[in-house]
């Protein structure tokens, strides 16, 4: 089974500024999908259990979000 991992920084400590490192490091886990030769699009991740450990840094954090697709490839249809 594949899984795949993304890192992403936030300049902030604050959660509420978090969620941009958070939707980054999805597209992230999405685009190394891809580059693997797998065709997910971002609706594929409804549904789906992501992984999220968040990191203290200098000024901010570090998101890293770990994914292990169910499926090989999404259903067609």
């Amino acid at each position: 089974m594949v899984s795949y991992s993304a890192l992403e920084e936030a300049s902030s400590k604050n959660p509420h500024d978090w969620g941009r490192a958070m939707a980054t490091a999805m597209t992230k886990l999405l685009d190394a999908a891809r580059i693997d030769g797998r065709h997910f699009e971002h609706e594929f991740l409804y549904g789906e259990e992501l992984h999220m450990r968040i990191d203290e840094n200098n000024g901010g954090a570090t998101v890293k979000l770990t994914w292990t697709p169910k499926d090989e490839e999404p259903k067609e249809g």
